[in-house]
Formats: C-alpha cells, structure tokens, sequence
C-alpha cells in the first residue's frame, strides 16, 4: 500500500492548518494511507484526525525549536522515511532539506508568495527581522523546488513567477488552488453583533492586519468617505501580530473616526460565516497572495465584494467582483461612491460572487493533490 508522508512540523498557526486540516478532511478512497508528522505545539490540533488511514508521528524533538527542527528534517528523517517504506514525503511548506530515500519521491508547494515580491518585502522595515526571513526564504525555496521531485503551485500567477527562475519547472509541476470549505456556502449561522453595528449595514474586511494586507488605506478611505456623510461604517477584523496592527489602531483614533472604523480584533474562524453574512459589501485588500482564501470565502457570503485589483486576485475573482487598487485611497473611494448609487448592480454583483465561489471545491483540490502525488506527473 501508497504511504504519503505530509510534515506538518511548521503549521503552527492560520493558513497552512487550515490547509491540511481540509485536505485530512477531504482525503479520497484509495490504495494508500497518510502519515502526519506533527509538532508537540500543534498536537492538539491535528491528533483528533488519527484513524485506520491516517498516522500520526509526533517529533518531539524537532519541536523544540527551528534549529532542532532542520536537523531532525536532514539527518533523522531519511532513516523514519525508510523505515516507513514512504512512497512519497510531501513538505507543504516550501522547504525541503530531506534527502529522501532512492524508493521515495519528495513533493513541496509555494503557498507564501512575500519571499518572492520584492515590493511587498520592502514594505517591511529595512533592518527587520521578517525582512531578512523573506530574502533567506526566497533562496530557501528555490533551492527546494530544484530538489523536489515535485512541485504543486495553488495559483497560474504563483507558477509564473518562480518560471523565471526555473523555466523547466512545467516538467514536475502542477496548479492546484485551493478549495472552498462548505461552512461558508448556503450557511444558517449568525453572528452576535456588537451593539453599535446592529441596527447600521457595514462595509468588512477580514485579514490579518499587516503592511501588505493595505489596512491603513483602507482607513483613510473610510475618513474621506465619513467626510463627504456616507452612512457605513468600515468593520476591520483580524489579529494583529505586529507594531503595524498597532498603527492601524492608532490611526483610527488619530483620524477620528471613532463609529465610522471599528476594529473588532480576531474573530474564530468557524464565526466568520455568519460575519460575513452580516455584513452589506465585503472588501478585500490584499496586495500579495498566492491563493486568496478569505477571498474565495467572501465570494460565497453571496455579499458585493470589493477586490484588490494585483495578482493573482483576479484570477480567483473573474468579473464576479469590483476591483480596485488598494494603495490609491481615490480609487476605491470613487467606486464605492458610484456603486452605492446602483443597487440593482449590487445586487447582480452579489449573485456573480456566489456562483465564482462554486467553482472552488475541497475535495477536488484533495482528489487532485493525493493523484499528483501518487502518480506521474
């Protein structure tokens, strides 16, 4: 029988769960069963998904720390992989280091596009240490897709992109993007609103707030909008994990508008349905991505939805939603205003982001991922 290997040793947080948490979710019958590694820091996350056909390895000692973690990957993972008898050792994360054995093939992805757009890096401060992660991973990564017997990419534009550096890459390569979880379709969930936002529509965008997530424009959007008395407030949610989260606040509180942005902080991923549901137009700002997933779970709200116009945005949005450049306040201020004045337009608007969400399916992106790994390319 097949065994996949999938290391999980760095989904820590946010999307590369969610991640394999939906491809778990969603596996295919088959002649094969999956081995998880996992980390003592995400145990609690990934034990319930033990089965008949999924194993679950926990390294103990690679999650002490990343430096731990990279000798356990170089030197005692091609011993488990043999011990195994792994058909194929699948590193989600970009990075592979793993020297597989002869009877195994190694598979990685890109699901992180900053390390690779110059612009975005640069958004960062010169001397930061996120800015330094970012250029090391991008040597990292290309390192990794040379070694990798396979590639899978979750957007064209992604593919594009790392094709100018390796132009064979078609060779070992597939797109795949990612699914859309069934929570957010056709959901009957509510949302227990604040007070103040109970009884006034408003404008939502959900990301977590950092420099390429364009949340500061967004603010000033809102203040040039409050200026010339439109009625809906703008609603942030998402963590903040860094001193932009904190300017963005301040920055609230510095514009004054104080009921016209209200920043509702983290919300549990399981109660953004009923969010965004809620919610009279959606926005999503983003300027760096390599499958937009809050996007694709906007689309499903059924709601108009507002869209950063940079790739690979539209290739996930189509003509199924207003795009606008979220680094131009005028722009998605004008197009606001404008669209506010149609509303048979919103209404068809929202219908067309319905129907392109349905186009993004968990267990087709699964059925297609565990073939790909499995067979020829």
């Amino acid at each position: 029988m097949n065994l996949i290997v999938i290391n999980v040793l760095s989904a820590l947080r946010g999307g590369g769960q969610t991640y394999i948490k939906n491809i778990l979710e969603h596996l295919p019958d088959g002649d094969y069963k999956v081995l998880l590694i996992i980390n003592s820091n995400n145990i609690a996350v990934f034990k319930q998904y033990a089965s008949e056909n999924i194993e679950i390895f926990e390294a103990t000692w690679a999650s002490k720390n990343i430096i731990y973690r990279m000798l356990w990957k170089i030197f005692v993972l091609p011993i488990k992989l043999k011990e195994w008898n792994a058909t194929v050792y699948y590193a989600p994360g970009g990075t592979m280091i793993t020297r597989v054995p002869n009877s195994c093939l190694s598979a990685t992805a890109l699901r992180n596009m900053l390390p690779f757009d110059e612009q975005e890096r640069q958004r960062f401060p010169l001397m930061s240490y996120i800015r330094f992660k970012l250029w090391l991973l991008r040597y990292i990564f290309l390192k990794s897709y040379k070694f990798s017997d396979k590639v899978i990419f979750i957007s064209e534009y992604s593919k594009s992109i790392i094709k100018q550096y390796m132009p064979n890459i078609d060779d070992k390569s597939i797109v795949i993007p990612h699914g859309l979880n069934s929570l957010f379709l056709d959901t009957k969930l509510s949302y227990d609103l604040p007070d103040s936002l109970k009884e006034t529509p408003f404008y939502l965008y959900v990301s977590i707030l950092d420099v390429y997530k364009a949340q500061k424009e967004l603010v000033k959007t809102w203040k040039r909008l409050a200026d010339h008395d439109f009625p809906y407030p703008l609603v942030l949610v998402g963590p903040k994990y860094n001193q932009y989260g904190e300017e963005v606040v301040a920055l609230i509180d510095e514009l004054e508008l104080s009921g016209k942005v209200i920043y509702l902080g983290a919300v549990a991923y399981e109660q953004l349905p009923g969010l965004y549901k809620a919610a009279r137009a959606l926005i999503f700002a983003s300027s760096c991505e390599c499958c937009p997933n809050i996007l694709l779970e906007k689309l499903a709200a059924g709601k108009p939805v507002f869209c950063s116009n940079i790739a690979p945005m539209p290739e996930f949005g189509e003509d199924a939603v207003v795009y606008f450049d979220p680094y131009d306040t005028s722009d998605l201020f004008e197009k606001v205003i404008d669209f506010e004045q149609q509303p048979e337009v919103m209404i068809e608007m929202a219908d067309k982001a319905y129907k392109q969400a349905l186009k993004f399916d968990w267990n087709t992106t699964t059925q297609k991922t565990i073939n790909f790994l499995l067979n020829d390319n």
